[in-house]
């Protein structure tokens, strides 16, 4: 009795692992498609952005912090909120930031504009990444709901593929079809059933992690679960109106309270050179700094990225007094606090999605298991095919036969 209880289960999970498969299939493809383009983003825009580094001549002296910002004005035309974002590094360029928007970047010797060799492979992963998530649409559209619930489907898939998988009869002759490729194949049919089961089986664990988190990600009960796993509250999103953009930002702190109360324009204020320098020399481990440069109240901020390894490098802002250059106070100097356990599980399925959570070796692993996905999906809507529709197809021919 219970040998056929559980044949009927199985049957029954078969066909709905099938019917799932079918319904989703197109959507997952897509979704390993560009998961497979998107694997090293983040190392090929690094490489590409590395293309706009120049040429410095030993000795040639660098533009002041003050004739780079009248480049930039130039360059960002009437852009009301205009920032320099200077690396560390002499050779980079310097941005010209309009928000989240990069305007223009500045040769850090002459002032010019520079063409950006990274727009392209830029451009390219913002659109795979919209494709990936968005299916090309907007966020709130049909199609990224599609895509969403698509995923959700793949979970179940994945899931109820780790019990299909499992070998009726533990003998090695049984499980080396399911994990190995064979050499030979007598038609298409047992080539794709060897292929499904061999990539399903090497990559089960990989496209699990990568589909759970997906899930997480897209839906706020998902999220929310997380955090009640470990007796938390998930964290209100959006917060004050404007955020905590960045110096002088909206939500910013003492740059947007200086902002409503400006002094009056005849009132001497320190250069953008000593800002800067007076910033940086509280902060020598930095590698990057943004600077506003619409400032107009009575303080002002140059926001600081750490050298670092981590996927977010930490960050200080230094507050300085507009007219003086004197340093008033270095914001995020003490300890951080301490994060929840919610909060470290929800970042690791955010980095676990993509692989990033374990390095170059994490990311590795999950670009492959994109790449087997898509021969998941394309040997399971074969064997659909010839499982379903041939046979269909087959008795409509005899009957008008």
């Amino acid at each position: 009795m219970a040998a056929v209880s559980g044949s009927l289960f199985r049957r029954i999970l078969f066909w709905m692992h099938l019917a799932c498969g079918v319904v989703a299939g197109v959507f997952i493809l897509l979704m390993s498609v560009t998961g497979v383009l998107l694997t090293y983003e983040h190392q090929m825009v690094a490489s590409a952005e590395g293309r706009n580094h120049v040429a410095i001549t030993a000795g040639s002296p660098r533009l002041t912090i003050d004739e780079l910002a009248a480049a930039a004005r130039t360059a960002a035309g009437n852009a009301q909120r205009v920032s320099l974002v200077i690396s560390a590094e002499p050779t980079a360029p310097v941005a010209v930031s309009t928000g989240r928007e990069t305007a223009a970047l500045l040769n850090p010797v002459t002032g010019a504009t520079l063409t950006d060799a990274s727009a392209g492979t830029r451009g390219f992963m913002r659109t795979m990444e919209n494709w990936h998530r968005w299916m090309g649409g907007d966020p709130r559209s049909l199609r990224a709901g599609l895509l969403d619930y698509a995923n959700l489907l793949f979970l179940f898939i994945t899931a109820s593929g780790l019990y299909l998988w499992l070998p009726a009869v533990w003998r090695w002759r049984t499980v080396r079809g399911v994990l190995l490729f064979q050499r030979r194949y007598i038609n298409a049919k047992v080539r794709d059933f060897n292929w499904h089961h061999v990539f399903g089986a090497w990559m089960l664990v990989p496209l699990f992690i990568i589909a759970l988190s997906g899930v997480v990600m897209s839906f706020p009960w998902a999220n929310n679960a997380v955090y009640a796993a470990f007796g938390e509250q998930p964290p209100q999103r959006g917060g004050p109106p404007g955020g905590a953009a960045g110096p002088g930002g909206p939500g910013g702190g003492p740059g947007n309270a200086a902002s409503a109360n400006p002094v009056s324009p005849d009132q001497p204020r320190a250069s953008l050179q000593q800002l800067f320098d007076n910033a940086v020399a509280q902060v020598p481990d930095w590698q990057r700094a943004t600077l506003q440069l619409s400032t107009r109240g009575p303080r002002a901020e140059v926001a600081l990225e750490l050298k670092s390894t981590e996927r977010r490098p930490p960050r200080r802002t230094v507050v300085l007094d507009a007219a003086s250059g004197n340093v008033l106070e270095v914001q995020g100097a003490n300890a951080p606090a301490p994060v929840s356990a919610g909060q470290k599980a929800r970042t690791w399925f955010r980095f676990a999605h993509t692989g990033e959570q374990y390095g170059i070796v994490g990311q590795t692993i999950a670009g492959l298991a994109s790449l087997a996905a898509c021969f998941l999906v394309y040997t399971g809507l074969a064997l659909a095919w010839r499982r379903l529709i041939q046979p269909a197809l087959k008795r409509r021919g005899s009957n008008a036969a």
